[in-house]
């Protein structure tokens, strides 16, 4: 039975539209879409974008949803180039930047039209033939529906809908995506590059000096976007900025994965006693714009923008490795103040005074600042361009990623796993046609919270990749002088990403994210030569030799994927004195003898060396017995009684005779 979650709060429709191109329509010469859908909330809408040159009157047209219709009695024209919004009930106070008609109103006549929150078609009809114009199918909706190809878009949840983004109609899937209301929709021309003075500086061996430094010296404006904030001393700073009579406000996550942490609330609130403007995002009745806000980045004085990959916490910049920099451009600062202003806005649905969340909460006590001794970090003139999630961050590292001819140097605390598929569109993929092209690939990923026997580990995703074309990777479970590495840093011939933007899909996709390119070489070079010193020589080897199966007479899968091994070593297999050559296979498959087999492993790296590893395979006896071997036991009863048989059966012929 259809359903309405009416107790979760109504979604509202993204500000921008996408391009849509003039040409493309579903069928005939009619140029009106479906653009947005949204099944779940308080109401269910249906939002038709006319992508002609001319006004089109819906009277001509009605929506179907299989069971019931919405109809349009009265002219109702849609203008070219613009969209109407065909809703159940009215919007909410937030609701905006749309021309709403509600069932009932302006002639609309709605019979039985109720979108199922688990799955539904939805089609624009024509009046005159019934013919389909368009049609998107969701979750458990019903693909067979005439103007729909291939599988259902994923269930809607509620809070948030699905919008038209390709320019083309396909009649699939791939023209719709996940959005949510009110969230911004920069595109890739929006912003940049624009020309810039950057500091580079990594953790933990700048223990973050530069940023302290240039906030020490704002005299204006401090704007903070950040998914945890609890370094004593960045808050001790800022108390003695707003004293100074510094604006400073903060945008923070209010819900980050185990909650946001008691001394970092206590820490907001000395702050917010102060003076601060303190905001918190956080989800109202199910509405929420970005999954999380996980960006890390502040702007100072209009004409600053300090992005980092690490959180200001205090451990991430002691312990962490991760990249950071100054970037000195009125245009690119004017551009991110912007982008801050329209997140912290407190007319939006989903961000609350820190008072309204923690009403309870008491200052901690926080000494002093004492200035940190200055220490002199290298500038480098560059051409920058601020990247957003979920805008078009995705989209935009594929461009970087495609288009590399010398180095791609990444350097990830996450890799989903899923993209170890080359055939998904993801950074593998994107580095594997990289590496085709000639490119130095190196993929350093982080273990220090990984299970080596979890199947999608990083561990598991380095040992996928090394089976795949010409791409290096590696582990790595902290440094010399770095407990974790923290980092989300690639980079890209001349370029860096400087990002707080996890090679995940929840993180291109769906949160609040900030990465910045940095076109220098200088910058680049700068960040490479840590990357390289992180990622070590390149002939380390460390052997590792799993062992599956143990059984006599069963197959016996040696693995040595997990080992770290530089690119082009060649792996040969004793086993009991029998050399088994030519395998160049990191895993192989054998039959080996019941007992205690010594086996040696031997890999050969691309300069001849050879490192050895020794071990031993013990084989169980086979579980199973023949059928005779069942029976053997019962051998001397059987020979009895055959042979009693027979001397029964000669007495009894002799008796005849």
């Amino acid at each position: 039975m259809k359903r309405i979650l009416s107790t979760i709060c109504v979604l509202a429709l993204v500000v921008t539209v996408p391009c849509i191109s003039d040409n493309a329509s579903a069928a005939g010469n009619e140029h009106i879409w479906l653009y947005e859908i949204i099944p779940a909330g308080s109401f269910e809408a249906v939002t038709v974008y006319n992508a002609g040159a001319v006004s089109v009157n819906m009277k001509g047209y009605y929506l179907d949803d299989g069971e019931g219709t919405v109809r349009f009695s009265n002219d109702l024209f849609i203008g070219a180039k613009q969209f109407a919004t065909f809703a159940s009930k009215t919007p909410n106070e937030w609701f905006t930047d749309r021309t709403v008609y509600v069932f009932g109103t302006h002639g609309i006549v709605a019979r039985s039209f109720i979108l199922a929150d688990a799955g539904d078609e939805v089609m624009l009809r024509k009046v005159s033939s019934g013919e389909v114009l368009d049609t998107f199918v969701y979750g458990n909706g019903n693909t067979d529906t005439t103007g729909w190809k291939g599988e259902a878009f994923g269930r809607i949840p509620a809070g948030k809908m699905a919008v038209r983004v390709s320019p083309f109609d396909t009649d699939t899937k791939n023209d719709w995506r996940i959005s949510v209301a009110g969230r911004t929709d920069e595109k890739i021309s929006s912003a940049g590059p624009f020309d810039a003075v950057v500091t580079p500086f990594v953790f933990p061996d700048s223990r973050g000096d530069p940023l302290f430094t240039r906030l020490e010296n704002a005299v204006s404006e401090v704007l903070i976007s950040i998914y945890l904030i609890d370094h004593r001393e960045i808050i001790s700073l800022l108390m003695l900025l707003v004293e100074k009579g510094v604006s400073v406000k903060i945008l923070a996550e209010g819900s980050p994965v185990g909650g946001v942490p008691d001394v970092e609330i206590r820490y907001l609130t000395a702050l917010y006693e102060k003076g601060a403007d303190v905001r918190i995002m956080k989800s109202n009745d199910g509405y929420k714009r970005y999954d999380l806000v996980h960006s890390k980045y502040a702007v100072v004085d209009s004409d600053t923008v300090i992005v980092t990959s690490e959180n200001w916490r205090e451990g991430s910049f002691n312990s962490n490795r991760g990249w950071g920099a100054i970037i000195e451009s009125d245009d690119n600062a004017d551009y991110m103040r912007n982008i801050f202003f329209s997140d912290f806005d407190p007319s939006r649905y989903d961000t609350f005074d820190l008072k309204e969340i923690y009403q309870s909460a008491t200052p901690i006590s926080v000494p002093q600042y004492k200035a940190r001794t200055s220490t002199e970090y290298e500038s480098f003139q560059a051409s920058v361009k601020p990247i957003l999630s979920p805008d078009f961050s995705f989209e935009y590292l594929k461009r970087e990623m495609l288009s590399a001819t010398e180095r791609i140097y990444a350097e990830q605390m996450t890799f989903q796993y899923a993209w170890t598929d080359p055939s998904v569109q993801s950074p593998l993929s994107w580095s594997l046609t990289a590496s085709g092209s000639g490119a130095d690939v190196k993929i350093l990923l982080d273990t220090t919270f990984d299970n080596e026997n979890d199947s999608m580990s990083n561990y598991a995703v380095v040992s996928l990749i090394r089976d795949m074309g010409d791409i290096q990777a590696k582990t790595i479970s902290g440094g010399d002088n770095f407990n974790l590495m923290h980092n989300k840093g690639v980079i890209i011939d001349d370029t860096v990403w400087v990002s707080s933007v996890n090679w995940s899909n929840a993180a291109f996709m769906n949160n609040r994210e900030l990465a910045v390119s940095i076109d220098s070489r200088d910058v680049a070079d700068y960040f490479a030569e840590f990357f390289l010193s992180d990622w070590g020589p390149d002939a380390e080897m460390d052997l590792i030799v799993r062992v599956h199966g143990n059984k006599a007479g069963e197959p016996v899968i040696l693995d040595a994927s997990f080992s770290s091994f530089p690119h082009g070593t060649v792996f040969e297999w004793d086993l009991d004195g029998d050399m088994i050559a030519d395998r160049t296979g990191i895993k192989i498959a054998v039959v080996l003898p019941e007992g205690v087999n010594e086996c040696t492993l031997f890999a050969r790296d691309a300069s001849g060396s050879v490192h050895i590893l020794e071990f031993t395979v013990v084989i169980d006896p086979s579980a199973e017995t023949s059928f005779f071997e069942s029976y053997v036991k019962y051998a001397p009863i059987l020979i009895i009684m055959l042979t009693m048989l027979a001397v029964a059966v000669l007495r009894k012929m002799r008796g005849k005779g």
